[in-house]
């Protein structure tokens, strides 16, 4: 099976089994107990903590953590505005997490406007510029699109709100940016950001906010004030020492990982290009991760051929798997696709073990797919006009 569908979720590292294993059965206390057992299980979590936040280049109590990615953004969007009402700005092209909850904030009271994007899901920063005044309280622009891999200048935008709105808090959702390509945080001007365990090979259910010092969360589950009071709960131990020792140790190769999945989307784009007629590229590869690529058909429909071609031992994904058992038009019509198109959607997303002959099975793959569609498809058509032919006789 050739796995091509990474944005969605990542195998998880063997090592982690071990870890998870050990903090179940070996080292399974509870790290807000007393005793001397459970003293070691905080430690280990402190310094869990530590090296979540030296991958971000923030401090060790700037770090929450979270039981996922959509967790995070939430209490991002929820717990950081102080002010009962005023603007929030989101990116249009956002993850669900964030979408959704922007549309709950609305339902709230605030004046919820999403910043439009460019063709590649990229938030336009001219566009964006225009909306920023002293009324916004809230602003949240992915790092790297989830659905085209655009990446978005948080560093310039940041610089735009310090000096359209400075009391504005800047969030960003990074989880298809980290460990994927370098974060900081402190130079990115961000005051929260998102990460998620299961992007890079760590347990689902667990993730991590970054949240600046000094920033006041409010309390997003109330209990036994874990996590500085704002997460209640017994920590997930055997995720967080799994998550902290992908982060440690697969965190090294970036610059060199980057490279080798750059060449191969690269790669991707040409083998498209070459084999297909029809076809439009979503993705800015010149300005954009190289982990997300995204194109479409106007010959089959997306859904259709994700079924196509896991029959052939090939699995790709139509956009966020959050988004995949619903009909959703919101991401083609912020990217301006047209309606042929628009239903053709296909996303291709790497992790580092992939390989050119993993590319190659795609495209043979998607070929023959769309072979066998379009006979399929003439087959019926000329069902139909046989059954009209006959209506018409009669």
């Amino acid at each position: 099976m050739i796995y091509l569908d990474n944005a969605a979720t990542t195998c998880l590292d063997e090592k982690c089994f071990d870890i998870i294993r050990e903090y179940n059965i070996d080292r399974f206390y509870n790290p807000s107990a007393l005793y001397r057992k459970a003293m070691e299980s905080a430690n280990a979590i402190k310094d869990a903590r530590n090296i979540i936040a030296k991958s971000l280049g923030a401090k060790g109590e700037e770090i929450i953590f979270t039981a996922s990615g959509s967790e995070g953004d939430n209490i991002a969007l929820f717990c950081s505005v102080r002010s009962k009402s005023g603007k929030i700005i989101v990116g249009s092209s956002e993850h669900s997490a964030i979408y959704n909850s922007a549309l709950e904030l609305k339902v709230r009271g605030f004046d919820v406007i999403f910043a439009p994007c460019d063709c590649y899901g990229r938030t336009d920063i001219e566009k964006l510029e225009k909306l920023l005044d002293d009324k916004v309280v809230l602003v949240s622009i992915m790092h790297v699109c989830n659905e085209t891999g655009a990446l978005n200048d948080l560093a310039k935008i940041s610089k735009l709100i310090k000096s359209k709105c400075p009391r504005a808090i800047f969030h960003s959702d990074g989880v298809q940016a980290y460990g994927k390509i370098p974060v900081n945080v402190k130079a990115l001007g961000v005051d929260l950001y998102t990460i998620s365990g299961h992007k890079v090979h760590a347990p689902k259910g667990i993730g991590a906010l970054y949240c600046r010092s000094n920033l006041y969360l409010k309390t997003f589950v109330f209990g036994g004030g874990q996590e500085n009071n704002i997460r209640s709960a017994t920590e997930n131990l055997p995720s967080i020492m799994a998550f902290s020792y992908v982060v440690d140790n697969n965190f090294k190769n970036i610059a060199q990982n980057y490279q080798n999945i750059k060449e191969l989307r690269d790669y991707l784009y040409s083998q498209l290009l070459q084999n297909f007629e029809n076809i439009k590229i979503n993705t800015d590869i010149n300005n954009s991760s190289p982990y997300v690529f995204s194109f479409a058909l106007n010959s089959a429909r997306g859904e259709v051929l994700v079924h196509c071609l896991e029959d052939k031992g090939v699995i790709v994904g139509t956009g966020s798997a959050c988004n995949s058992q619903k009909s959703t038009k919101r991401i083609p019509s912020a990217l301006g696709i047209e309606e042929d198109f628009a239903q053709g959607m296909i996303r291709v997303s790497f992790n580092e073990k992939n390989t050119k002959s993993d590319v190659d099975e795609f495209i043979k793959a998607l070929g023959e797919s769309l072979s066998e569609l379009i006979k399929y498809q003439n087959k019926s058509a000329s069902k139909d006009d046989c059954i009209l032919s006959r209506l018409k006789l009669r």
